[in-house]
Parts: C-alpha cells; structure tokens; sequence
C-alpha cells in the first residue's frame, strides 16, 4: 500500500529542561515558605524595617517658606527657614531672612540673635548691618540700632534697605524731619519698597500726623495684603483718630493671619475696653499674656480693667507684675493701693505705701486729691517732694 512506502516522521524525544525548571522553582518556593515560618517561630512579634523616608531638599523648605510668608503666616515661615539654617549654618541671607520674618513675628529678641548670625558670617554685607539694626531697633536698643543703621548706609548709599532702617531708628529717637528725608531717600531708590513705605507712614505717625500716616500704611498694605504686622499698624492709628470701629476691623484682619500675635491681641483688647466691651476686652488681654509673659503693658491694660470691674485681687496681681516687668507708671502703685482700700478686709498697711509711691512718681497722672485723702485716712503722712 501507499502508506507502507511513505516515509515516516519520527516524534522528536522531549527535552528534560522544563520539568527541571518547574522542579527547581517548587523547590525553592518551599524553601521560601519554610524561611518565612522559620522566621515567624522564631519571633512572631516581630515586624519588617520600614524603608526610610526620603529627605526633603533645602529647595523643597524654601519653597514652603515662601509659601507661609506670602499666606501672611511670618512665624511659622521663620520656624521654616530656622531649618534650612541648620542645614546651611553658614547662609547669612538665611539668617538675615529669618530676622525679617521674626520682627514681623514680634519676636525681637529672635530676630536680634539671628540678624547678628547674619553679620558673624557675612559682616561686609550692608543687608546684614541694616538687619540687625532693624532688629535692634524693634527691640528697644536704639543706641546700637542707630550706629548700625549708619554703618549701613556708609557701606552701601545705594541700599533702600538701609535708609529706611536709619529712617525707622530717627523716627524713634524723635528726629523726625531727618526720619522723613532718610525715608524718602530709600523711596527714591526703590518706589515701591515696602519697609520705604511703611517708614515713611511711621515718620508722620511719631508726630501724631496720623491721617498722612495712614495714607502711607494703605500703600505699603496694597505691596504685601497678607501681612498682619501692617494691619496692627493700621489698627493703631485708627484708634489714635478715635476711629475705634476700623481699628478693631484692622486688628482682627491681622489675626487672621496671626492668631498667635500677642501685640494683636493686646491692642485689640485694649480698643475693645476703650469702647466698653469690658468681657471681650478682658479676653484678648489674657491671651495676650498668656501668649507673651513679659509684656508689663499688658499687664497694666489687664490691671487697669479688673480694677474697674472690681476685680481687686486680680488687679494687683497684674499691676504687681506689670511693675516687675519694669512698668513703674504711677498709676500702677495708685491702683494696687485703692485695691488694698477696696478689698473686703481694707488694708491700709499694705495701701498707705503705694498711694505714697504714686504720688512721688506723677501726681499729675493720677487723682492726687483722692491719694492723700486716703493716706490721711489711713492714718499715714503724706510723702515730701524730694
């Protein structure tokens, strides 16, 4: 037949090499599963190292710097860059940067040791003079302030930055025409230069010219809206006009964006008692210690208003620390003596040596005729005139 002569096709003998492989990979999945086992007897409880997270880069915390200072957030921005200062100790535009935001921030004795870093590394740099000098400034050292704000200028004529530092201090040691041209100097330098702006205000404010003022701080509000510093500014001067409804808009602007500002708080708290919300008032003057311990002037706003809601104890506990703090106005020592007078048990031993006190310190800033009566009354003598 024709199928006998055909040629036949021979079935090709299987190759081993797969069944090897799928042996191999049994094997070693056993293997595994036993490993695991074994490891699982061996500690049940125990659970596999976590892969460490990666490490943000210094670009990444600038960004989120800027992110907070442009949101109005200044502290918390300079919280930021205080990392980026750890990581590049020897950055003085960080460190001067930083005690930008911190007296922003109200935190002057910050912003004094950080502008100083900023000098420590780079003192040839008239950025970093006028810094510290700014810092110094808002910190109450005018001597330094002063002497630092006209190295800055010395070193660099052309530095907005400097005149409007120079400008600032003048203005706070009372020469004001030299405040206004030193100001204006740095505007012309720079139009549009913030600081330039809001010292220019501050120039006319220190005079009491506080509508010229307030037409300068709307400018320099319009260069950076989100700044709650400006609006404490702001709020000042409108109170200073007895414009008390736009202060205290002015104020809670500012919290907004700072709800941990103390100076916010103290300002809005003394305007709110100024214009008879006594409770709110009492409010925010407690949260402004509480945030900041060491404001006497707080201290004194809070005594002056527990002691017109006949909180006498409480009184002289505030005045009492408001005098501690370096406050020794007299009508701190006239109020914690009527506290003494006004308590359940009167105690004229206690009360006698602060009408005393207040009368040698400024009779004119107190109701005299009131003390001495009630010296007398006491039974105490009446202080002589040094």
């Amino acid at each position: 037949m024709y199928l006998k002569d055909r040629p036949t096709h021979r079935r090709r003998k299987g190759s081993p090499l797969p069944i090897l492989l799928i042996g191999l990979a049994a094997l070693l999945a056993v293997g595994y599963i036993a490993t695991q086992q074994y490891d699982l007897l061996r500690n049940p409880f125990e659970t596999p190292t976590p892969a460490p997270s990666p490490t943000r880069s210094t670009l990444s915390i600038l960004d989120e710097a800027a992110v907070l200072r442009e949101q109005g957030k200044v502290s918390e921005a300079a919280d930021v860059l205080a990392e980026v200062a750890e990581r590049e100790p020897d950055n003085d535009e960080v460190w001067r940067d930083m005690a930008r935001l911190l007296v922003f921030a109200s935190r002057y004795g910050e912003a004094v040791s950080a502008a100083r870093t900023a000098v420590e590394i780079n003192g040839d740099d008239a950025r970093n003079q006028a810094a510290l000098a700014s810092a110094l400034d808002w910190n109450g050292d005018y001597d330094e302030s002063y002497s630092l704000a006209q190295l800055a200028v010395e070193m660099d004529p052309a530095l907005p930055e400097a005149h409007a530092t120079l400008a600032e201090v003048l203005a706070d040691l009372g020469s004001w025409r030299q405040a206004v041209q030193e100001a204006e100097a740095a505007l012309e330098l720079e139009p549009r230069n913030f600081d330039a702006i809001r010292v220019l205000g501050y120039s006319y404010e220190v005079q009491g010219k506080y509508t010229e003022a307030l037409a300068y701080y709307e400018q320099a509000a319009a260069l950076e809206p989100n700044l709650p510093f400006i609006y404490l500014i702001m709020g000042r001067n409108y109170r200073a006009l007895e414009n008390f409804e736009e202060a205290i808009a002015m104020f809670r602007r500012g919290l907004t964006g700072a709800p941990d500002d103390p100076w916010l708080r103290f300002e809005l708290g003394k305007t709110l008692f100024q214009t008879g919300d006594q409770e709110l008032g009492l409010r925010e003057l407690r949260k402004a210690v509480e945030l900041k311990p060491d404001m006497p002037d707080a201290y004194q706003q809070l005594g002056v208003g527990l002691y017109l809601r006949r909180s006498y104890e409480e009184a002289i506990e505030n005045m009492t620390k408001a005098i501690d703090l370096g406050n020794e106005s007299a009508i701190n020592f006239y109020i914690i003596g009527r506290s003494y007078l006004n308590i359940e048990e009167v105690d004229c031993d206690s009360a006698v040596p602060w009408l005393q006190r207040a009368l040698l310190a400024d009779r004119d800033m107190i109701p005299a005729d009131d003390a001495e009566t009630s010296i007398l009354e006491c039974g105490g003598e009446l202080p002589k005139a040094p």
